[in-house]
């Protein structure tokens, strides 16, 4: 029997403080919780080595790629558009959205690993990619891609959940991700005297299976992931929550392919950022491998903040949402300033704090001193306008609420042009230095950001001032 709980009148109906806080609480835990995750992973490789630390920062921006896609861009469209069903008081649409929300999470993951089997070996040799980085990187990247639809089909799931405006349970799922992930790691560690030291292998049935180091840094995460998935269908088995799941409606996908068009337009956000990373990346190898495993623990830091400003912009998918799915556009878009607001700040914050101290982030993940001046460089130069970026990419998140995508998106294409062009001149006058580099992507994230407010402040938005 399906017990019923629609959070979808609160949610248009409560002041903003009660419903935000409500929301973003949890949600931002998740974000905490996701962001730990990934730190812990790449904490667990700087105990490898520095080629496999390097090789990690190529793959790295894969992984956050999908994460993007399949919790902020696909995810974010599908909490939006689960947020207006419900707001309309559409339950048979919520559900659709959801049937066609694991069928995407099916084609996503497919087409990432065709990509990746496809041109990953080529793009390192057409680089010149050092070889122990290089073979580091695809070690890791073959087991990650391998098991790509984990991670698809959890963030799609607890993407539905949260649109439904229920943050609790995508919560208590990351912890569940992090506290496995954790367990099974640990299995490449012994304690002895006081100190944790790393296993070269882990080996199962008297050495029939046998696991790398990096390689079993990946084995931990995905079943971290697998853990988290069956928590989840749990909870929708036993639970409180508004869908039935009949299996009469199985095939009914009523809306897909508008939310794959949403998603898809959301998605070149995402590519673009991470195409940006990747192109800086290899960019910055020519200065050497110290400089190539710097600036990847450095970026990491601004790639971890996605999940942080997507902890506020989940919980505004959903409010935002509803008030569209209500017709009540200036309370939503009120809202959507106040939250955007309130990221601007934490993520502002976080960045003036590691430029200022900028040792505190990098020896957490290695304690070689060249390295950690390289990192250093970046988080001076580029940290203090994170600020832009929570303001750009915040707007971007809750313009999946009132699918209204294409100025982000067209924003996120000035900054990717804007720094590739810059740098390529750079480099062509002879002038290609890290420093200016840095401070070419600083630059693009005050683009970014005000681009992006101004367009939709003064553009789409504007009509809905009249409503109330």
């Amino acid at each position: 029997m399906i017990l019923r709980e629609n959070h979808s009148n609160e949610l248009i109906e409560l002041p903003f403080t009660k419903i935000f806080f409500k929301l973003a609480i949890p949600n931002l835990y998740s974000t905490l919780i996701a962001a730990v995750t990934v730190i812990f992973d790449l904490w667990y490789i700087g105990q490898i080595g520095i080629s496999e630390l390097a090789g990690v920062a190529y793959i790295f921006p894969i992984y956050m790629l999908t994460s993007m896609l399949s919790n902020g861009a696909f995810g974010g469209a599908i909490s939006g558009a689960i947020a207006r069903a419900f707001g309309s008081k559409n339950i048979f649409q919520a559900e659709c959205v959801f049937r066609s929300a694991i069928l995407i999470a099916c084609l996503g993951s497919v087409i990432m690993m065709f990509i990746f089997f496809l041109l990953a070996e080529p793009f390192f040799t057409y680089f010149k990619v050092n070889k122990e980085v290089a073979i580091s990187a695809l070690s890791y990247g073959n087991f990650l891609l391998g098991g790509i639809f984990l991670i698809w089909l959890f963030n799609i799931i607890i993407a539905v959940t949260r649109g439904s405006g229920n943050t609790l349970i995508p919560a208590y799922s990351w912890s569940i991700v992090l506290f496995v992930h954790i367990i099974v790691a640990s299995m490449n560690f012994n304690f002895e005297n006081g100190t944790i030291v790393l296993i070269n292998n882990v080996n199962f049935f008297d050495k029939f299976f046998i696991f790398s180091s990096i390689q079993w840094s990946v084995v931990s995460l995905l079943s971290g992931y697998f853990i988290g998935i069956l928590f989840v269908l749990l909870f929708y088995y036993f639970g409180k929550h508004s869908f039935s799941f009949n299996l009469r409606d199985i095939f009914k996908l009523n809306g897909i392919v508008k939310l794959l068009k949403s998603g898809s337009l959301a998605s070149c956000q995402s590519l673009m950022t991470i195409a940006l990373a990747l192109f800086c990346t290899t960019v910055i190898s020519i200065f050497g491998t110290n400089w190539t495993a710097g600036f990847g623990i450095a970026i990491r830091l601004e790639l971890l903040l996605i999940p942080i400003i997507f902890g506020i912009g989940g919980a505004l998918i959903a409010i935002v949402g509803a008030n569209v799915g209500a017709k009540k556009f200036s309370r939503a878009i009120s809202m959507t300033w106040k939250g955007t607001f309130f990221s601007v700040c934490i993520v502002g914050f976080i960045g003036l704090f590691f430029s200022v101290y900028p040792d505190l982030w990098s020896s957490f993940f290695t304690d070689n001193a060249e390295i950690k001046e390289k990192s250093k460089l970046y988080l001076k130069v580029v940290a203090p306008f994170y600020a832009f970026f929570a303001l750009g990419l915040g707007l971007y998140f809750t313009c999946q609420a009132f699918n209204t995508l294409f100025w982000p998106v067209i924003g996120t294409f000035i900054r990717m042009v804007f720094v590739i062009s810059v740098i390529m001149l750079l480099f062509n006058f002879n002038l290609g230095s890290p420093y200016l580099i840095f401070i070419t992507m600083s630059s693009g994230l005050i683009i970014y950001g005000l681009f992006i407010s101004l367009s939709l402040q003064f553009g789409p938005w504007k009509k809905y001032y009249k409503f109330n």
